[in-house]
């Protein structure tokens, strides 16, 4: 295991070094065939998309539009990973160059209370350039991540992760990591669009419960941190429009339960909005909706 770990890593190391010399256009065409050749090659996540697509859309998709946005899917992600590759050749001047803003009040806003910042996205556009970038904008993140398997790529992942001063956190750890980066009036961000097996909490998502991270909510309700919604669009020349939205209000009362499920499934419609707008650009191939509610697997 650790010789493939290590092959693995070697060849990451190599596309991070050729990344440097070949033209990001001729990366980004890379990453699209590279995604075309996932889409066909890899028969099993692609018959998950499929059913994942057939179980949101409630079966109202033809089979040829369904099949269309699962490749378009592939394509996307594999633009998006090749892209990564370029993040040592992106600085501060990459913002209006490479990104355009919508909603920088928003999270300017946000950071100006005091409390700290929760962001919250999805497997979503660009998610990682979103965090890069903000970085570059003076406003750094912690990043709340599940390791990868192999450790010598999860380092290497980490340090693009953290080019504009951004840290990682692992989920193992996070509550009290996070509960610092907050104290330090700092944001922290984290995906919400994850099966969380049986620590999460069941809310829906295209009108079927998933089980979805009580982490935001919880730290939410402990400090008054603003939760602000965030995610990226691709445009055809290449670039990304990078979008904060409004933060999403909420308050505690005496049901900590009920105000977790309650937050949580706010947070979760908001994806959910994004995702039907522009459904090839989530990653359908993640088993969302793999754990089910006990009362659902007693009824089995």
């Amino acid at each position: 295991m650790r010789a493939r770990y290590l092959i693995e890593a070697a060849a990451f190391r190599a596309l991070l070094l050729a990344a440097r010399v070949v033209p990001r256009r001729l990366l980004l065409a890379s990453g699209a065939l590279a995604g075309r050749l996932g889409f066909w090659l890899d028969g099993r996540h692609r018959r998950i998309a499929l059913d994942n697509l057939a179980r949101a859309w409630n079966g109202r998709l033809s089979e040829r539009h369904a099949r269309r946005i699962v490749s378009d899917c592939w394509i996307h992600f594999g633009r998006v990973t090749f892209d990564t590759l370029c993040f040592p050749r992106f600085d501060r001047s990459a913002a209006g160059r490479l990104v355009r803003y919508e909603g920088l009040e928003h999270i300017r806003g946000a950071y100006a209370k005091g409390r700290g910042v929760l962001l919250f996205s999805g497997h979503f556009g660009h998610w990682e350039l979103t965090a890069l970038m903000q970085g570059y904008l003076d406003l750094p993140l912690a990043l709340v991540t599940r390791p990868l398997d192999n450790p010598y790529l999860e380092l290497l992942l980490a340090r693009l992760r953290g080019l504009s001063g951004n840290r990682v956190i692992h989920k193992r750890n996070a509550v009290r990591e996070v509960l610092r980066e907050l104290r330090a009036r700092r944001g922290v961000a984290i995906v919400l669009d994850q099966d969380a097996r049986h620590a999460g909490v069941f809310v829906p998502f295209f009108g079927r419960l998933a089980s979805t991270t009580p982490t935001l909510a919880l730290v939410a309700l402990r400090t008054g941190a603003a939760i602000v919604p965030t995610y990226s669009l691709p445009r055809p020349d290449g670039t990304y429009t990078i979008v904060y939205e409004p933060e999403i209000e909420f308050s505690g009362g005496s049901d900590v339960e009920a105000d977790v499920r309650r937050i949580t499934a706010q947070c979760t419609a908001r994806i959910e909005s994004w995702v039907r707008e522009r459904p090839a650009l989530w990653l359908w191939m993640h088993r969302r909706w793999k754990t089910r509610p006990p009362a659902e697997v007693a009824a089995r």
